[in-house]
C-alpha cells in the first residue's frame, strides 16, 4: 500500500496567523505532518509530495511543483493507495485500520467542512479533484467512473486544522501527539469556565 501525504511547507496555515507567527505555524504544520507519518507507517509506504525540498527521515519525498491535484493523479493509479492530508492530528492506528479494511473501490473520509480528508482508492482510472466541496466531488466522481465509493466517517479524520476552533479540539483531544505538546510549549491551554475556549498564556521576554 503506497500512502501519500501532501505537504506544503512555505507559510502553512494562513488562516492560523491571527493566533501563530509564521514560523510557529510552520513548526506546528511540519509536526502535524509527523503525527500522521507516525499513525501510518504501520500500514504502508510513506510518500511526502511537496512542492519544495524538505528532511524528513524514514519516508520517501517526491518534490512536484504542479498543483495538488496534478501532482496526485500522477500517482493514483498505483493502487492500491491513499491519500492522507498532513493537518489530520487526531489520526491513530485505530483509526486507520478501520479506514483502511472498509470495502469500496473508493473509500472517502469526509472533512467537517466538506472536503476530502483521506481517501483509498483501490480501481484504476479514478482521478483526484479537491478543493471547494471535494468530498461531494469525489463522490460523483466514483459514480461516474463506475466504481462502488463508501464513506468513512470518524470523528478524529474529520478534524483538519485550520482555524481556532480545529486547534481547540487538537489541544482537547490530541494527547501524546507532537503537535499538541508543541501549542502547549508555546502557551496554549483549554478553558473551561463555561463552554471550553482556547487561550493563551503570554511569556515574558527575558
Amino acid at each position: 500500500m503506497k500512502i501519500i501525504i501532501p505537504f506544503k511547507a512555505n507559510n502553512p496555515k494562513s488562516r492560523l496567523s491571527s493566533l501563530l507567527s509564521e514560523e510557529e505555524r510552520r513548526e506546528l504544520a511540519r509536526l502535524m505532518l509527523l503525527d500522521v507519518i507516525d499513525a501510518a507507517k504501520p500500514f504502508g509506504d510513506v510518500l511526502v509530495l511537496c512542492p519544495a525540498e524538505v528532511e524528513l527521515e524514514g519516508v520517501e519525498v517526491v518534490v512536484d511543483t504542479s498543483d495538488l491535484n496534478t501532482a496526485i493523479n500522477k500517482l493514483i493509479d498505483q493502487v492500491p493507495v491513499a491519500v492522507i492530508m498532513s493537518d489530520l492530528p487526531l489520526l491513530n492506528e485505530e483509526v486507520l485500520r478501520g479506514f483502511f479494511e472498509t470495502e469500496g473501490d473508493v473509500v472517502i473520509a469526509p472533512g467537517r467542512k466538506g472536503g476530502t480528508n483521506m481517501l483509498l482508492v483501490r480501481k484504476r482510472g479514478f482521478r483526484v479533484s479537491y478543493h471547494y466541496g471535494s468530498f461531494f466531488k469525489h463522490l460523483e466522481i466514483a459514480l461516474k467512473s463506475g466504481m462502488k465509493a463508501e464513506i468513512f466517517d470518524s470523528f478524529f479524520s474529520s478534524v483538519d486544522i485550520d482555524d481556532e476552533n480545529d486547534l481547540l479540539e487538537l489541544m482537547m483531544h490530541g494527547e501524546g501527539k507532537r503537535s499538541q505538546k508543541f501549542l502547549k510549549d508555546i502557551g496554549f491551554s483549554v478553558s473551561f469556565e463555561k463552554t471550553p475556549r482556547l487561550e493563551r498564556r503570554v511569556f515574558m521576554q527575558p
